[in-house]
């Protein structure tokens, strides 16, 4: 194939993607409104559209040398995708009055699916994920032949392929569901304030905020991420976003290459656990638990707010502790001047709140913000008189909602089959007991354990995939053990997103890495260095729910406080700095003080209060008071 010939089918391959990306957008806002198709068939319509966008991206249009063999074997996989999708939605009233009674061709067009959606999420993200969803896949067959404590029966081809191709236990369950009611919408939401220039108004209003303190641009990283990773829902995306403004300005002011990426990479983890929009495994933990999503959102919010704290307050230290000063206030945005150019786009994050505060549906609530949001971007580009230009960017930003799913649909397809497989084994109970008892019942021997697993699973299936693994095998493990739902299924969630930012696979790291012209492994430890604290933050509210807003108000407020104290004494250990630079037994009074404000008991409180404010008045009376009374 020729470059021309190249070209042409690319151009061709961009089009498609484009219309499919548009018309994708558009039908899930109509859907979250008037609900016009069974779930069965609008989740196969959601991969329809999206599954055939993904093989035009990663197999046409990202193909660095396009062939004919490329070129045919891309149009098989789209010609198997548009079949096993269509059969389910034309045959949709059959298999419903079959009840089960599945036959030759359901198991054909079952096979089909399933290599669709294997190749899919291999396009997508990798091997990772298609190796573990093969493992559960094959483990559907194995059981006679597994250890006592993971054997069952076994089920044969015919009734496994149709349980996972034609009920929504399978490709077509709880995962997939979840990208196709709320994902692509908020993915819709978040593409239209970027296009708009949202995106460039929370960076520079968090610049303008930190910009000029003790190491500025690393703390308007903290306040920027946080915020555009409620828009993104990614913490490589949140990174390749903000990271190319905020890691130069870092350097500029001499953060050294390594730390300045760290410091993004840690940052922008913390987008998928920031309310009101948090990523999309919060959706599914939200539709998997039953939990509205509204109480979730609600019960991150501390936890958030802490890991926000932690970092933030690293940051500080770390300044402090190398002398890094600010941008000069002259050459940073005015605030009163971002505020006045870009204030409205506060107004669908205001709005957003609002519908979910009125008990709106998730997907109802979106519906009506990206509504908002459209009717405030329109009207701001009328009075700037750029109306036809703002146009164009909402039109851009339904193809951009669409296109921008792609992988997260075909993550949520290869979910569903370790859940169906699941299901249908009993395997969640097995390790649920295997856990029991590796831990002798004891939560504090359990909760390390799952940590551990759900780093090692992050370190290459994206949080949606860990998640669903968690939540399936070691959730209902804590659950036994007394723990609330929401805090046994947050804690997964959390450590699985965690795995971003845990070396030696830090994808976030490796990503900012590349936009700091640093080291990647030294990146991605800096990041995990950075992020710390926030490792801490899932076992706190995993043993005192009133970090979750669980209990009575004095309950969530001393809890609250001594999650701060603690994790303050904590960024002095790892930063070396909390008055002024601390020396080694300093740091460990301050660690043993942490841990001690950490146990969330009011007995060990005054303990650890006591030796923090013994390091403090040191510190005081070394770096504040004397150089005082030398200078007098």
């Amino acid at each position: 194939m020729n470059a021309q010939t190249q070209d042409s089918v690319r151009r061709w391959a961009k089009t498609a993607v484009a219309v499919l990306g548009f018309s994708a957008s558009v039908y899930h806002l109509y859907a979250a409104y008037f609900y016009p198709l069974f779930a069965l068939q609008h989740r196969a319509l959601h991969f329809l559209l999206l599954g055939v966008m993904l093989f035009l991206i990663h197999t046409v249009i990202k193909e660095k040398e396009l062939t004919w063999p490329k070129l045919i074997y891309s149009l098989v996989f789209i010609a198997m995708t548009v079949a096993g999708t269509l059969y389910v939605l034309v045959n949709y009233d059959s298999v419903a009055m079959r009840a089960g009674a599945y036959n030759t061709t359901d198991i054909a067009f079952g096979i089909l699916m399933l290599l669709v959606v294997f190749e899919a999420a291999r396009r997508g993200t990798g091997w990772p994920i298609v190796i573990v969803a093969g493992a559960f896949f094959v483990y559907a067959f194995v059981g006679p032949y597994m250890p006592l404590v993971l054997a069952h029966r076994g089920f044969p081809l015919e009734r496994t392929v149709p349980f996972l191709y034609l009920t929504t236990e399978g490709i077509f369950g709880i995962p997939l569901g979840v990208s196709a009611k709320f994902v692509l919408l908020f993915i819709l939401y978040g593409a239209m304030l970027e296009r708009t220039g949202a995106g460039k108004f929370f960076l520079d209003l968090a610049m303008a905020i930190a910009g000029s303190a003790r190491g500025g641009p690393a703390k308007a990283a903290v306040l920027g991420s946080a915020v555009m990773g409620t828009l993104s829902g990614s913490s490589t995306a949140n990174v390749t976003t903000t990271g190319t403004f905020t890691i130069p300005l870092m350097k500029r002011i001499g953060v050294k290459p390594e730390v300045a990426g760290g410091i993004e990479a840690s940052a922008s983890t913390m987008g998928q656990i920031t309310p009101p929009v948090m990523g999309a495994a919060a959706f599914l933990l939200a539709e998997y638990t039953g939990i509205p999503y509204l109480r979730v959102a609600m019960a991150a919010g501390i936890p958030a707010l802490l890991a926000f704290y932690s970092m933030f307050i690293q940051v500080d230290f770390m300044a402090a502790f190398s002398g890094l000063r600010g941008i000069p206030r002259p050459d940073l945005p005015r605030l009163r001047q971002v505020l006045r150019e870009g204030g409205y786009f506060l107004l669908p994050l205001v709005a957003l709140v609002y519908f979910l505060m009125a008990g709106y549906s998730p997907e109802r609530a979106i519906f009506w913000t990206i509504l908002v949001t459209i009717a405030i971007v329109l009207v701001a580009g009328v009075v700037r008189g750029e109306a036809r230009e703002t146009a164009r960017q909402i039109v851009l930003a339904f193809r951009d909602g669409g296109v921008n799913t792609v992988e997260v649909a075909a993550i949520c397809a290869a979910a569903g089959i370790i859940i169906g497989v699941t299901t249908m084994t009993g395997l969640g109970l097995r390790i649920s007991t295997i856990v029991l008892d590796l831990s002798g019942g004891s939560l504090w021997l359990a909760a390390p354990l799952a940590a551990i697993s759900s780093l090692i699973l992050g370190m290459g299936i994206p949080t949606t995939a860990n998640y669903v693994i968690q939540a399936t095998l070691v959730a209902p493990a804590f659950v036994s053990m007394g723990v609330p739902l929401l805090a046994a299924h947050l804690f997964v969630f959390y450590y699985g997103l965690l795995a971003d930012v845990t070396p030696p696979v830090a994808l976030a790291g490796f990503a900012a890495s590349g936009i700091a012209q640093s080291d990647p492994f030294r990146t991605g430890v800096e990041g995990f260095r950075f992020g710390f604290a926030k490792y801490v933050v899932p076992f706190l509210f995993l043993t005192h729910q009133g970090l979750l807003l669980e209990g009575g108000l004095l309950n969530i407020i001393s809890a609250t406080l001594a999650a701060i104290i603690g994790i303050t004494a904590l960024a002095g250990v790892l930063q070396r700095y909390f008055f002024g630079p601390v020396q080694l037994w300093q740091m460990a009074v301050l660690l043993v003080g942490a841990f001690a404000m950490f146990t969330m008991q009011a007995q060990y409180w005054l303990l650890g209060l006591a030796l923090i404010a013994a390091v403090g008045a040191s510190q005081w009376v070394a770096f504040r008071v004397k150089p005082k009374a030398v200078a007098g």
